[in-house]
């Protein structure tokens, strides 16, 4: 009975995180004005926090759950499915640094958070400006006939790098905030 609980309780709050983590992807806005089409948003807060609570596996269950249910509501238009692969690739370049630093440490919970989200940041940052440099870049000019008024190298230079370290660091603090003002409550709920 207790198995079927758990399993029950584990299943609800992975869709209940992918609920708020899909609705959060609707407050979306653009920080950067020289790539504009690159939009903050803090779905990877449920996210992050799903792959605390039940692992890394569950992190990227949420993720792929919230990057389908805002294509079912938008449409899985080339322009869309490009966002939402760059989206996921997002959210588990994120989950996986970030589970590494918290369960194989033994340090305090603000150190793990600080160094586990700043490792986080970095490594999603790296990814994603490369990911921008060879995949998404090329996919959009080439898809839409689009000409950056920027060179491609500027463009990630001071776009596309810029971007990723804001909303790394930008995700981290609020989960990291988050995490703190609820840690007694998730404690009860991992045992």
């Amino acid at each position: 009975m207790y198995k079927t609980y758990s399993r029950t309780k584990r299943f609800t709050m992975t869709a209940c995180l992918a609920a708020v983590a899909f609705l959060l992807m609707f407050i979306e806005f653009p920080i950067i004005p020289v790539v504009s089409y690159l939009k903050l948003d803090f779905s990877d807060v449920p996210v992050l926090l799903g792959a605390f609570i039940y692992g890394p596996w569950t992190g990227v269950l949420i993720a792929l759950l919230k990057c389908l249910l805002h294509g079912l509501t938008r449409g899985f238009s080339p322009v869309e499915m490009l966002g939402l692969f760059a989206n996921l690739c997002t959210s588990i370049a994120l989950i996986i640094p970030f589970n590494i630093i918290w369960h194989r440490s033994k340090w305090s919970l603000r150190r793990r958070l600080l160094v586990g989200t700043g490792l986080a940041t970095i490594v999603m940052t790296i990814v994603m400006t490369i990911f921008n440099y060879y995949v998404l870049t090329p996919a959009y000019m080439k898809m839409f006939n689009w000409h950056p008024t920027l060179p491609i190298d500027k463009m990630m230079l001071i776009g596309v790098l810029p971007f990723n370290l804001i909303k790394g660091v930008a995700v981290g603090i609020i989960f990291s905030l988050v995490l703190i003002h609820l840690r007694t409550w998730l404690q009860s709920q991992t045992q």
